[in-house]
């Protein structure tokens, strides 16, 4: 789900600072990139030194700060400062997205354990959400196969999400706000293959249509009869061509 949103190339992080550090920089930072709850900033820090700022904008959260010389660094490195950043708030994000969606499997699965006469203790350990709590990640993969279907039925899932932190609204909101985005995501992709494989069987069972189509033909002529002639001299046999006169 965590989709990288580029406003500025790499290449083109030195030249925006030289452009936009007596001006704009000045008051502001600039976004350089966007993945999820990170955004990567350009900032002037002074006449000669920018910084480059990953920060997760929900929490209000600096993540990683760089600055450089613009002066003693070579362009290239720069550049390759702002790839590596972009790089690392895909990774960031992408983590985000699989702890959320595995807490919300999580629920699922005691909610099967519940009507099957799960342990007290289980659910005890799975009913809340901790921030920053660091998840094994061979656990992902596992459940995905077993619940990929369930999660993706967005009515179920909110009710879901609205059981199991019904006394916690700040983390309820962002759940759902999270589940939304990422089902209806997960689904448009399948909702668009299915749309291409329709479009195809329907172009299969009624041919291939036909279109017409007019062209523009400039023809070195010593009068219009000549460069009709010359045209219907050079296109002579081909039915689907018409002269209009």
């Amino acid at each position: 789900m965590s989709r990288l949103f580029r406003y500025m190339q790499h290449d083109d992080v030195v030249k925006s600072i030289e452009e936009l550090r007596d001006t704009v920089l000045r008051e502001r930072p600039v976004v350089v990139s966007r993945c999820g709850d990170y955004t990567l900033f350009l900032k002037h820090i002074s006449d000669n030194v920018l910084g480059i700022t990953i920060e997760n904008t929900y929490k209000h959260k600096v993540i990683q700060d760089r600055s450089y010389d613009i002066t003693k660094t070579p362009n290239e490195i720069v550049a390759r400062g702002v790839r590596h950043a972009c790089q690392k708030m895909a990774e960031l994000s992408d983590d985000d997205v699989n702890r959320m969606r595995l807490q919300i499997w999580k629920w699922y699965l005691l909610e099967w354990q519940s009507s099957s006469g799960g342990s007290e203790a289980i659910v005890e350990k799975e009913m809340s959400w901790v921030d920053d709590t660091l998840e094994t990640k061979d656990e992902k993969m596992d459940m995905e196969s077993f619940l990929h279907g369930d999660y993706l039925n967005l009515g179920n899932t909110l009710a879901l999400i609205e059981k199991y932190l019904a006394e916690d609204d700040v983390h309820k909101e962002k759940f759902k706000k999270f589940a939304i985005e990422d089902i209806m995501e997960m689904t448009s992709e399948d909702t668009r293959d299915k749309s291409l494989q329709e479009a195809e069987a329907r172009r299969e069972q009624e041919g291939m249509k036909k279109h017409t189509y007019r062209f523009t033909v400039t023809v070195e002529a010593t009068d219009r009869e000549h460069a009709r002639a010359a045209l219907l001299s050079y296109l002579a046999g081909d039915e689907r061509i018409h002269i209009q006169k």
